[in-house]
This record gives structure tokens, C-alpha cells and sequence, in this order.
């Protein structure tokens, strides 16, 4: 990915830094949001490992978006959504693994 914005992660023992076209209040907000949502899964569960945190909070974050869709009178995901959802995943998870590997 050629973005011209950085943002410093550390999050839950892990640092790296990602590129992204967004603009950095805009990540920077996500990431705010982000250690949020940690901060309330390791208040709701005794749950200890890193990698454990991070599924399940990803899983609440995905269950109030879906949560949200609904309400605004959508299907949750359809269909062509899924498939998006999955190729935004894939990029994510391979800008991730590059940057890791900085």
C-alpha cells in the first residue's frame, strides 16, 4: 500500500506502525475507539491472553456494527457486503503482516 499517513500502534504487548491513505485524526480515532473497546472486553471477562482479547473484542465490535446496521433498516450483511467485508479483511490483514514485519 502506498498511503502517505503513519500511526504508531501499541496495543495489548504489541507495537507496529501502519500506512494508511485515511486521514490521521481519522485513524488515530479508530484507534481510539479500539483501546476503548479492549479496556471494557478486560473489564467484562477474566480473560489474560493478548490474542484472546483481541478476538473477542473484535467480536463486539463487529456485533454493534451489525447491531447498527440493523436499525438503520438494513439486512445485517448481504450478501455483496460479506464479500466486501471479506477482501477489506484480506488487505487489512496482509497491510498488517507487512508492517509487523518492518
Amino acid at each position: 500500500m502506498a498511503g502517505g499517513n503513519r500511526l504508531q500502534i501499541s496495543v495489548l504487548g504489541t507495537s507496529f506502525t501502519i500506512r494508511a491513505d485515511e486521514d490521521e485524526a481519522y485513524m488515530k480515532r479508530i484507534l481510539w475507539y479500539l483501546e476503548r473497546k479492549i479496556e471494557e472486553t478486560k473489564e467484562r471477562t477474566p480473560i489474560a491472553d493478548p490474542v484472546k482479547i483481541s478476538i473477542l473484542t473484535s467480536f463486539y465490535i463487529i456485533d454493534e456494527l451489525l447491531r447498527e446496521k440493523t436499525r438503520d433498516g438494513r439486512e445485517a450483511v448481504l450478501p455483496e457486503e460479506s464479500d466486501e467485508m471479506e477482501r477489506i479483511a484480506l488487505r487489512l490483514i496482509s497491510e498488517i503482516d507487512d508492517a509487523i514485519g518492518e
